[in-house]
C-alpha cells in the first residue's frame, strides 16, 4: 500500500471517518465495512490518549491509514504522536504560515526539519530504526487544519510552506470562529470554505473536510474534495441502533 503522502497526491478520493472511542475492535468493524483512513482524536476525546491510539493504530495497519489529531502543534506532542508509527498528524489551529513552519519542523528529521530521535512503535522498537529515519521524512503526512478566520485570511501563505501535504477544515471551529456556531448551512461559513477550496485547487494542494453524514460527503466528492472524514465511530453506532429500532416500531400494516 502506497504510504498516506504518496497518495494523497494520487488525486483519489479516500473516505475515512473520526475515531474517539477507545475500542479497537470498533475501528477494526468500521475498517471492515470500507472506510480507508481513520482520523483519532486526541484534540477532543476525554478517551483516547497516546497508548490507546496506538493499540487502534497497530489494529488498522498496513490495511488502512491512521491519523493523529494531536491536541495541539508543540513539539512535545507531534513527536510522541509519530513514535505511534501514524500515518500522519493533523494539527488544528493552523493561522499562519510561521505556525505551519514550526509544525513542518517537529514533524521531519533533519535536514528537513528538527524532529528528535527516539525509539519506539515507529521505529519497531529499534529493530527498524535506521530504515525508519531514512523513509519518515518522505512518508508521514503533515496535515494542517485551517479552522478560524485568521486561517483562512492566510491560506495562500500557508499554502506556501514546503512539507505541509494537505488542509483540512474544520467547520464547527470556523463557524464558531465567524460568530455563527454549528451554522453549516451559513452562507458566510460557505464563503470562507469556498476561499479555502479555491486556494487549495490553485495551489494543487488535497483538500479535506469533516463531514456529518452522506449528504454532506457526496456534495464534496463533488468538489474534487479529497480527504473525507464522515462521521464518527460512536456515531455510525447511534445511527445504526436508530435506524433498526425505527424499522422495529413502524405501525404494522
Amino acid at each position: 500500500m502506497n504510504n498516506l503522502r504518496r497518495r494523497l497526491r494520487s488525486d483519489e478520493a479516500l473516505l475515512g471517518t473520526l475515531i474517539s472511542l477507545d475500542s479497537p475492535e470498533l475501528a477494526m468493524i468500521l475498517q471492515h465495512a470500507g472506510f480507508s483512513w481513520f482520523f483519532l482524536d486526541l484534540e477532543h476525546s476525554a478517551l483516547l490518549d497516546l497508548k490507546s491510539a496506538q493499540r487502534i493504530i497497530e489494529v488498522l495497519q498496513p490495511r488502512g491509514y491512521a491519523v493523529i489529531r494531536v491536541p495541539d502543534g508543540s513539539e512535545t506532542w507531534i513527536k510522541h504522536a509519530l513514535d505511534t508509527g501514524c500515518d500522519g498528524i493533523i494539527v488544528p489551529h493552523v493561522s499562519t504560515p510561521e505556525e505551519a513552519e514550526r509544525v513542518v519542523r517537529s514533524a521531519k528529521y533533519p535536514p528537513a526539519g528538527g524532529r528528535s530521535v527516539g525509539i519506539s512503535r515507529a521505529q519497531g522498537y529499534g529493530a527498524r530504526f535506521h530504515e525508519y529515519l531514512s523513509e519518515a521524512t518522505d512518508s508521514i503526512a503533515v496535515i494542517a487544519q485551517i479552522e478560524d478566520v485568521e486561517g483562512v485570511k492566510n491560506i495562500d501563505a500557508i499554502l506556501a510552506v514546503d512539507g505541509i501535504d494537505a488542509i483540512f477544515v474544520g467547520p464547527y471551529d470556523l463557524s464558531g470562529s465567524l460568530g455563527i456556531l454549528g451554522e453549516l448551512s451559513n452562507p458566510a461559513l460557505a464563503e470562507m470554505v469556498d476561499r479555502v477550496r479555491a486556494a487549495c485547487q490553485a495551489k494543487g494542494m488535497p483538500l479535506g473536510m469533516f463531514c456529518p453524514n452522506p449528504e454532506a460527503a457526496n456534495t464534496e466528492l463533488g468538489m474534487r474534495t479529497l480527504l473525507l472524514a464522515i462521521g464518527s465511530d460512536a456515531g455510525h453506532v447511534a445511527t445504526g441502533a436508530k435506524a433498526t429500532l425505527d424499522q422495529l416500531r413502524r405501525p404494522r400494516q
